[in-house]
C-alpha cells in the first residue's frame, strides 16, 4: 500500500516542475492544440501549474521531458494551453498552487493541502495515478479539449 506522503508524488515533483524551464514543443505543420480547463477551483489565490507528459517515463513525478505551463488564477476555473503539439499519446498533471510557493503543500500526515488532478480525472487519496489511466491521444492538426477536476 502506498502512503499519503507518496501521493504528493515525491512532493508531486512540482518543485522541479515549477522551477524547471519550460520545454517548447517542436513546431509542426501537423501540430495540435491541447486546451486544459481546470475547475472548480476552491479560491482565486495563487496559480495553476500544468505539465504535459509525452510518455509514461517519469509520469507523474518528473518534469524531465515534460512541457510546463503556469497561469495566474483569476476566476473559479483556469485554462492551460499547449500549442503545436505533435500527434501522439500524452497525459496532463495539474496543481492549484494556492500560495505560489512552487510546491505541493501537505499536512503532517502527508495529505496534500492544495488541489491536484490528472487527465481523465483518476485521482486517489493513497496513491499516484497511473499513465495507463491518465493518457489520451492527440491527432495532428486538431484541438483536444480536456476538463480536469481537482481533488482538494
Amino acid at each position: 500500500m502506498v502512503t499519503h506522503s507518496f501521493f504528493c508524488w515525491a512532493r508531486l515533483a512540482f518543485a522541479g516542475l515549477l522551477v524547471s524551464s519550460t520545454l517548447q514543443a517542436e513546431p509542426s505543420a501537423n501540430g495540435a492544440l491541447i486546451s486544459v480547463e481546470v475547475g472548480p477551483l476552491r479560491n482565486t489565490k495563487g496559480s495553476l501549474a500544468c505539465r504535459l507528459h509525452a510518455s509514461a517515463e517519469g509520469f507523474p513525478r518528473s518534469s524531465i521531458g515534460a512541457i510546463t505551463r503556469r497561469v495566474k488564477i483569476t476566476a473559479t476555473s483556469a485554462r492551460c494551453v499547449f500549442e503545436n503539439v505533435a500527434p501522439g499519446t500524452y497525459a496532463v498533471v495539474v496543481l492549484h498552487d494556492e500560495n505560489d510557493n512552487r510546491q505541493c503543500d501537505k499536512n503532517r500526515l502527508g495529505i496534500p493541502l492544495e488541489g491536484y488532478g490528472v487527465s481523465n480525472n483518476h485521482t486517489y487519496a493513497l496513491s499516484a495515478p497511473s499513465w495507463k489511466e491518465s493518457k489520451f491521444v492527440v491527432e495532428g492538426g486538431k484541438e483536444r479539449a480536456l476538463a480536469i477536476s481537482l481533488r482538494y
